[in-house]
């Protein structure tokens, strides 16, 4: 019984109530989702941000703060980017006019007579020729992009890579390689396994080189030794410029430290991927996974 000048309720009001209740927060956590989108998109940009890859811009739009600090953090990249582009150019520029003199260098000491000062200054003359041609592959390693990509065959461009160093004696074979072709750039490619089979017969004494096309379409070429391998709190470093594995300052033994350097420069200008891993029973492989 309701008492007199109270007004009955409708059995289904609570009903409509819950769903206004439920319709304003679905629109509540929507408007937040919208607001907050490009704040995410922006902390996603900074994670991931390589001035070397040529990912996409961030939108600047949104709220004015939000498109403020996109613009703000766009404006960031392109100056990295330039920054890093100076610093090659002058590596480039530094690298090539030592050339030069280092010959003049060379074909004098050639001249003089012989003794052991002379041998020791053309072998230490070598050494800084050949660390100077290294340093002007790294700066160009990093501008890969000039170059066009064209079809090539999977198992023919390996057999050739492989015959090359076959015909000169070195300890190179070709495991299972699948069939097929792919686009890509391939003076970039071809260095790229260069680097990588001249690094496992520098410390494995041979390479073996498989491909291998995934159920992603993504096509693995490892190239692989059995030498030392790389100490796991190591792995990253050996990417970086100047790095070398074997301390000692013989060159002979450790190199300059930019094979791999220039292995993953140009493996990010022609869109792959390079990582390295310890294999099972020892040894180093080295994959990269060319996506198409």
């Amino acid at each position: 019984v309701t008492p007199k000048g109270v007004m009955p309720v409708a059995d289904w009001l609570p009903y409509v109530l819950i769903a206004q209740l439920s319709l304003l927060v679905l629109c509540s956590w929507f408007a937040m989702r919208q607001a907050i989108r490009p704040l995410a998109n922006l902390a996603r940009a900074a994670d991931t941000l390589d001035p070397n890859s040529n990912t996409p811009r961030l939108s600047e739009t949104g709220p004015r703060e939000v498109a403020y600090a996109a613009t703000a953090f766009n404006a960031m990249r392109d100056r990295i980017t330039q920054y890093l582009e100076e610093r090659v150019q002058i590596l480039a520029a530094i690298s090539h006019d030592l050339q030069t003199p280092i010959t003049r260098m060379k074909l004098r000491a050639e001249m003089a007579e012989d003794s052991v000062d002379r041998d020791k200054l053309i072998q230490d003359l070598d050494e800084v020729e050949r660390l100077v041609k290294e340093g002007v592959a790294y700066a160009r390693s990093a501008h890969g992009n000039d170059e066009k990509a064209s079809r090539l065959d999977v198992a023919s461009f390996i057999e050739s890579l492989a015959y090359d160093y076959q015909d000169t004696g070195k300890a190179v074979t070709v495991g299972e390689v699948s069939d097929g072709a792919i686009v890509t750039r391939p003076h970039a490619l071809r260095r790229i396994l260069t680097n990588l089979i001249d690094n496992a017969l520098k410390f494995g004494g041979s390479a073996e080189v498989e491909a291998q096309r995934h159920a992603d379409d993504t096509l693995v070429i490892k190239v692989l030794d059995r030498g030392p391998g790389i100490p796991e709190s190591q792995m990253e470093a050996v990417m970086k410029p100047f790095f070398r594995l074997e301390q000692s300052r013989n060159r002979d033994t450790g190199g300059t430290g930019l094979g791999l350097a220039i292995a993953q420069q140009l493996a990010t200008a022609i869109g792959a991927s390079l990582t390295l891993r310890n294999r099972e029973g020892g040894g180093l492989a080295a994959e990269i996974a060319l996506r198409q």
